[in-house]
């Protein structure tokens, strides 16, 4: 390994070296979880009539000022309007018009009485309304583009296409988005001890959970996963499957085999092979061994190949570089608690990352790091929020404020 470097320089070393994937449109219908790879204008004032907020009478506010329940007023009702329809009449002093949620405000009206503080009857064959209440000028109606003016920014790039997002384009009109194309993430896990799922155990070996983790945190990210069966510590194998996946992917991730035993051939047949070094080790527990570097405008992370450790490499380093290559806007969420029983070790230069679960205590955020924590440890992990991040300089005691990754 080189001499260990911070988790920040190996975080920038990254991101400089990542660019941002090419753009492609997609249906809107699949367009859940992608990245707004331009700009989107809006096509329509929205809404683009105005319209009803609740089902009433479209009435001239100054008609009804004195209306009280005691002493109601009486206008003379000249239809009934629901969504989707044109009125046909003009609302005058005395006349009202029956409007439904959703209906164009008919002219001449400027308030809404909701229907809760009118009753209608019929007198004379004709149609009457008594309102028993006064309302304001423009209550109840959502004028023209109270929401957007059509030509004003609707989603900028960078933008995470969540349900609501989708709406709004399919408001205007849109049925395609351009969109950033959702980054390749090759995977490869590594050891002659790892065997697929499936496969009866034999003594010493080890079933693949890394591959199966990492393909559901990358697709949980945005991402593409494209998995490959496990390779064992053979130099002709590993060259093999690196040459192989790297024929079809953005980043190659592979876990195992990054440290410095007899075993540990990783990083030398990446370089073997023309990867470019970015670093190899970083202050950080678990996870040291972790290597990165670059070929032919790819990216290589080799990941610890403990499950823990190797989580929380993905969590620190790919997921971030992740949200660089799909073309997210980066807003990062500055979050802090307060720590609840931190394990008994001591002090190091690495920062460490230990699975919790948030809690409130007297409306104060806490995370609470109850478990073991240990780089072979899965279960600690099981329905746990959030990772705390201890600095080398923090001290791990109870109530430390410290820093929190969501997950």
């Amino acid at each position: 390994m080189d001499v260990l470097i911070s988790i920040e320089e190996a975080s920038r070393r990254l991101q400089e070296a990542a660019t941002v994937c090419q753009v492609e449109q997609v249906a809107l219908d699949r367009a859940l979880g992608r990245v707004v790879a331009v700009d989107v204008q809006a096509l329509l004032d929205v809404p683009h009539f105005d319209r009803a907020m609740l089902d009433g009478f479209a009435v001239k506010a100054a008609d009804i000022v004195a209306a009280t329940k005691d002493q109601p007023v009486e206008l003379r009702v000249l239809e009934t309007v629901g969504a989707g329809h044109v009125p046909h009449v003009h609302v005058e002093a005395g006349t009202a018009v029956r409007t439904m949620t959703g209906a164009p405000i008919v002219t001449g009206a400027d308030a809404i009485v909701r229907i809760e503080y009118a009753e209608e009857l019929t007198r004379d064959n004709e149609r009457i309304v008594r309102i028993y209440r006064a309302v304001d000028e423009h209550e109840a109606i959502q004028e023209r583009g109270h929401d957007i003016l059509a030509g004003h920014t609707l989603l900028t790039s960078g933008t995470v296409l969540q349900p609501m997002e989708i709406a709004v384009l399919a408001a205007h009109g849109y049925h395609t988005v351009t969109v950033t194309r959702q980054p390749r993430v090759a995977i490869v896990a590594t050891g002659s001890e790892v065997v697929p799922l499936g496969q009866a155990l034999q003594l010493g070996q080890l079933y693949n959970s890394n591959t199966p983790m990492l393909t559901a945190l990358v697709t949980q990210a945005g991402a593409q996963a494209i998995s490959f069966s496990p390779a064992s510590d053979h130099k002709e194998e590993l060259t093999e499957r690196f040459m192989e996946a790297l024929k079809t992917c953005d980043i190659l991730v592979t876990t195992g085999g990054v440290s410095v035993g007899d075993y540990d051939l990783t990083p030398s047949i990446l370089e073997a092979i023309g990867v470019k070094r970015l670093f190899w080790g970083v202050w950080m527990r678990p996870g040291t061994p972790v290597y990165a570097g670059t070929f032919d405008g790819r990216l290589v992370l080799a990941l610890s190949g403990n499950p823990a450790a190797a989580f929380i490499n993905a969590i620190v380093f790919l997921v971030p570089l992740l949200r660089v290559l799909s073309g997210q806007k980066n807003e990062q969420v500055d979050v802090k608690a307060r720590l609840k029983n931190p394990p008994q070790k001591r002090r190091v230069k690495h920062t460490r990352f230990f699975a919790g679960q948030l809690i409130f205590i007297e409306n104060e955020l806490w995370i609470d790091v109850s478990g073991e924590h240990s780089s072979g440890v899965m279960t600690n992990f099981i329905g746990k929020m959030a990772l705390a991040q201890i600095g080398g300089e923090d001290e791990l005691r109870e109530g430390e404020l410290v820093s929190v990754i969501l997950l």
